[in-house]
């Protein structure tokens, strides 16, 4: 016997959609589904980038300090 293939979900604000759910929706919902997905990944790409800019900048703060400009990491308060 086949095993019926469960439909894939979707959770929005903790609820768990169908694609047919979601098909069913005003235009108004799509767009705002859609505007809501582009804003959480928008947000994932900032925190990335800022991931990565505050280790660029530690970086360069450790080759100025490797050139003896500023204090060593040893002797800089906590």
């Amino acid at each position: 016997m086949a095993k019926k293939k469960e439909e894939p979900k979707v959770n929005i604000l903790g609820k768990e959609y169908t694609q047919k759910d979601i098909d069913g929706m005003s235009e108004e919902a799509k767009a705002m589904l859609s505007h809501r997905q582009d804003l959480i990944n928008k947000i994932d790409r900032a925190n990335f980038n800022l991931i990565q800019m505050q280790f660029g900048l530690k970086a360069f703060e450790d080759g100025l300090r490797e050139q003896g400009i500023g204090e060593k990491q040893d002797q800089q308060a906590t």
